[in-house]
């Protein structure tokens, strides 16, 4: 047990304060996420390709205030509800927290975040559509998703080996696509250090609020680690002119600096 614990506490990323949305990491507020929709329609709206953004990171809601995270005008993010853990659970939380408090500054692993945590990421992605399968390709560690249209089951669960994003599956509820993930291994958290078990589920429905921009709401149960389900909401815009850049946490080459000492993002227009 104690491995176990030792090894989740190692997956722990340190951008958990980027992973802040609205109101709430755990619930946030619509209204105060983005732009008010525009109340248009996409020629089809169960196409979702092409590149988008997470609209509800901490520099994002910034950068719609015209200022940035070092700012001294910038607010400081709201502090995290208490998660609702089982007994079991809050025991394996501080057993984490305890480790991560050991670590050296600038000590952090390059651990996968999972789907959880990588679908609240400041980094932007790419959907893919291609018969019977949605593909999502993230900039951070050039991650992907596979979203299966073509099978309406889960793997046998002797083929289902734990993985950091799970097996998912999903099908078209009207104009929303509903994803069912499970299958996930225990070396990630959900954000702000909650753990979670292999019993972990995952749904996520995406479906477009304006021609550009797109609405998911997760729902995570875990009968194990959780006394209730998590409910989430993102909001992501689409990105036309944008292209994912190749980020790899081993080089460090996230947001590197120019020879003028200016920082310009991780992401350029399709020009650059």
């Amino acid at each position: 047990m104690a491995r176990s614990i030792t090894i989740m506490a190692r997956a722990i990323a340190s951008l958990a304060a980027l992973f802040m949305i609205a109101g709430s990491p755990l619930v946030p507020a619509m209204a105060e996420v983005g732009p008010e929709p525009d109340g248009t329609v996409p020629a089809d709206p169960r196409d979702f390709s092409g590149v988008w953004m997470n609209d509800n990171s901490l520099d994002e809601q910034l950068k719609r205030q015209g200022i940035k995270r070092l700012d001294p005008d910038a607010p400081e993010p709201p502090p995290p509800p208490e998660p609702p853990l089982t007994p079991a659970y809050q025991e394996v939380r501080a057993q984490m927290q305890a480790q991560r408090a050991n670590w050296e500054e600038g000590a952090e692993p390059c651990s996968w975040p999972g789907t959880v945590r990588l679908m609240g990421y400041p980094y932007p992605f790419e959907i893919l559509h291609t018969p019977g399968r949605i593909t999502i390709i993230f900039e951070a560690e050039s991650q992907v998703r596979r979203i299966f249209l073509d099978r309406s089951e889960h793997l046998p669960f002797e083929e289902l080996d734990p993985s950091y994003n799970g097996d998912s599956i999903g099908h078209w509820d009207g104009d929303t696509l509903v994803v069912d993930t499970i299958g996930f291994n225990t070396l990630t958290e959900l954000g702000g250090g909650i753990p979670h078990s292999e019993e972990m589920r995952v749904v996520e429905r995406f479906r477009y609020i304006d021609g550009d921009t797109m609405q998911m709401d997760m729902t995570i149960t875990d009968p194990l680690a959780l006394t209730e389900p998590i409910e989430r909401t993102y909001i992501y815009s689409k990105r036309p002119d944008w292209r994912i850049r190749e980020y790899s946490c081993m080089e460090n080459n996230r947001d590197a600096p120019t020879a003028t000492g200016e920082r310009v993002g991780g992401v350029v227009s399709a020009g650059d």
